[in-house]
């Protein structure tokens, strides 16, 4: 008789990857564990169904938009949901449980984005400003002969993506922000950011549409991404979708570097078979 571990590779193989010869199989990744892991709960907001327009009008069900944040000096934070999303009409919450703690290691591309070949996508560019007003009271007060604040560049990114039993990286959504910050009351300056996507295209997986805005205003740097994914063959032939919904990094005045993320992985009875994560990371201060 298989044992549990055994069976659920064998499942994953048959599910996710239905496409491959033997001679393609991805192989199986192992997952390092988070250092000083806690598990706690995470409340974020309901996001409404809606229905994304273009070729294809696609129903997304109703999500919930979760965020995390790390100040100065905190290198790095991963979460990962262990709990289905609980959804709360009456007051427009959710929440879920994660398992959150440190990264074992520096954020790279995973060993199945890199030994399964997934497919990518990139863009980078400078901040588009919104700024609706030229000072803050404190940037004024620093113009009548205030003393300087010292202004600080810093950097980070959110990565969010599902992966399936046996490790691989289905999908993913990385945005990353620059930023120039000088504390609370001193606005944002020079800023520029990116999105990487990823998709497994071996076990069917392709990006339908995506849209990245980059942007920054007194108060905050944005670098954002609105990605749908789709897998007609994921399972039983019924279209399976990940939609991120965005995946968003912000860079705030007083250094704090913020992710905001909403993502769904709907549309089969296979969804269940994929599990979600979640990196937070400072790459400069």
């Amino acid at each position: 008789m298989r044992s549990k571990a055994a069976f659920l590779v064998w499942l994953a193989v048959g599910l996710f990857v239905p496409l491959t010869s033997s001679a393609q199989t991805p192989q199986a990744q192992t997952e390092q564990p988070l250092v000083n892991p806690v598990t706690r709960t995470i409340q974020g907001v309901v996001i409404g169904s809606s229905v994304l327009q273009g070729n294809l009008q696609i129903t997304i069900p109703e999500s919930c938009r979760f965020a995390l944040s790390l100040p100065p000096g905190q290198k790095a934070i991963e979460a990962r949901r262990i709990s289905t999303i609980n959804l709360n009409a009456d007051d427009n919450t959710c929440d879920a449980l994660f398992e959150v703690g440190e990264p074992a290691a520096a954020s790279s591309a995973s060993p199945a984005e890199l030994e399964n070949l997934a497919n990518t996508s990139s863009v980078s560019s400078a901040a588009a400003s919104t700024r609706t007003d030229d000072l803050t009271a404190a940037d004024a007060n620093e113009d009548l002969g205030q003393p300087a604040s010292k202004k600080i560049q810093s950097a980070g990114f959110l990565k969010t993506w599902w992966i399936d039993p046996i490790h691989i990286t289905l999908n993913s959504v990385r945005n990353s922000t620059t930023w120039h910050w000088r504390g609370t009351g001193y606005c944002v300056t020079g800023a520029s950011g990116g999105q990487h996507l990823t998709w497994f295209t071996l076990s069917g997986w392709e990006k339908l549409s995506d849209s990245f805005k980059n942007t920054v205003d007194c108060t905050q740097s944005t670098s954002a991404s609105t990605v749908l994914y789709d897998n007609p063959v994921f399972c039983a032939g019924v279209d399976t979708y990940a939609f991120y919904n965005p995946n968003m990094v912000n860079g705030l005045q007083d250094g704090t570097l913020l992710g905001t993320w909403d993502d769904s992985f709907y549309g089969s009875l296979c969804v269940y078979l994929a599990s979600f994560r979640m990196r937070l990371e400072r790459t400069q201060n």
